[in-house]
């Protein structure tokens, strides 16, 4: 079974326009403002609190500040970061909100919005707002990456090719635009034109681990297996923690016949996520090419128990079964397998 995982790279990228407020237009302290100055120190020791990763004293000093003041519109915006980072989302919009009725048009405000939307997962909403913020300021890169993000998940990935190109003229040097890019082009069927990109992700920043893995995916349908297995052997040195970095290793070297350094990588996947179906059932494949056939039996019951409609599992038991001279076992599970959809199955059922 071909295990081939497209990763839109999540990353938090979230700008902190975080600035320590000052009086406009002098820097002499005027009689009569003594409240607005309190504002302002308010806001600044928020500010800092923020730097520190206090969110609670943060949130305690922008709320004094805009209680104060309520058309302080930067308190009313860093207290909605303040609310992001605290997983608040529907209080960041309040906020975000509240910012751009007091500052129309402010581009960042708009980005902000977009993300906080997405976090919730409404999509559209936060689409909206990253095209207002890009038409409010055209040169908010990350604006402009989000919206490719978006694109995306929403499977239009012509309009998320552009969105990344964009970002990539704006900065050269953004590998996630160029790694997301080629997950893009990889959904496109444009394979040549996704490695390329993915190998200049990995030359920006040669700790992408999930971008050689998606380059060994991209070798391993092409069954350029001694070329996957490089690559996937070079993620997994830079990050050996990642359960499907294993698994996907370990289908190169079964391809490769090295059966037993498959079944290590089956293992290790395994023991990092025991709920990993594509592991079992890969292993399973590994068993069975060990001719211990009862085990892969197991293990294809594990991934059909985590899985009811893995048909490829049903197809592999019922090879299995029939070694073990079970032949209405077997042909119960090609029956099924053939139900869900895979092809191979149905000349089992003929």
């Amino acid at each position: 079974m071909k295990v081939y995982i497209i990763l839109l790279v999540k990353i938090f990228m979230l700008p902190f326009f975080l600035v320590y407020s000052q009086p406009e237009g002098t820097d002499t302290i005027q009689i009569g403002e003594e409240e607005a100055m309190e504002a302002e120190k308010l806001y600044n020791e928020g500010v800092a609190y923020f730097h520190e990763e206090e969110y609670s004293g943060a949130m305690q000093k922008f709320n004094e500040a805009i209680s104060i003041r309520d058309d302080f519109y930067l308190a009313y915006y860093n207290r909605g970061l303040t609310k992001y980072k605290q997983e608040d989302y529907s209080g960041a919009i309040e906020d975000f909100n509240q910012t751009l009725e007091l500052k129309p048009g402010k581009a960042i405000a708009y980005y902000s919005l977009g993300r906080s939307y997405q976090k919730l997962g409404e999509l559209e909403e936060a689409q909206k707002n990253y095209s207002l913020a890009i038409e409010s300021d055209e040169s908010i890169y990350l604006a402009h990456y989000y919206h490719g993000k978006v694109h995306f998940l929403l499977d239009d990935y012509e309009k998320a090719i552009d969105d990344f190109s964009n970002v990539i003229n704006m900065r050269a040097d953004f590998a996630y635009a160029y790694h997301d890019r080629g997950s893009a082009k990889a959904k496109m069927g444009d394979t040549t034109g996704a490695i390329s990109d993915y190998q200049q992700a990995a030359v920006l920043n040669p700790s992408m681990y999930f971008t050689y893995n998606e380059i060994g995916n991209l070798l391993k349908q092409q069954e350029k297996y001694d070329d996957a297995l490089e690559y996937f052997t070079t993620a997994l040195r830079i990050n050996d923690s990642e359960y499907y970095l294993h698994s996907n290793r370990a289908m190169a070297l079964f391809h490769l016949e090295r059966y037993e350094e498959a079944l290590e990588g089956f293992n290790k996947a395994i023991e990092l996520n025991p709920e990993y179906v594509a592991a079992y059932n890969g292993r399973g494949n590994v068993k069975y090419r060990l001719n211990k056939f009862e085990e892969a039996v197991e293990d294809y019951n594990k991934a059909i128990e985590l899985k009811p409609g893995f048909g490829e599992a049903y197809y592999n038991r019922g090879i299995s079964r029939e070694m073990l001279r079970d032949p209405e076992g077997a042909e119960a599970d090609w029956k099924k397998a053939a139900e869900l959809g895979v092809k191979n199955a149905k000349q089992y059922n003929d």
